[in-house]
């Protein structure tokens, strides 16, 4: 427990998600996809698109992280709670 607590602390804890086969097929398949829309369109759109889509990952990730923080929270209050009740 300690262990997980400290690498919470230290920022080491880390939550990447290895990819299944599917995921890699997907990832293929849109890396072709934005292949074709950067040679129609130019590589200033598509490095645009790129660093709009990464800001919004990163919300995103931030939001899940914040719903899971407040879910674990409220898992611990309803166990405490439900021991001294």
């Amino acid at each position: 427990m300690n262990r997980l607590l400290y690498q919470l602390y230290t920022g080491d804890y880390d939550t990447t998600l290895e990819r299944d086969k599917r995921q890699r097929e997907l990832d293929r398949k849109i890396y072709d996809e934005w292949e074709k829309v950067q040679k129609m369109f130019g590589d200033s759109f598509t490095d645009r698109l790129f660093e709009l889509e990464g800001e919004r990952e990163e919300l995103r990730e931030f939001l899940y992280f914040r719903k899971g923080f407040s879910l674990g929270i409220q898992l611990m209050l309803e166990a405490l709670t439900s021991a001294t009740g």
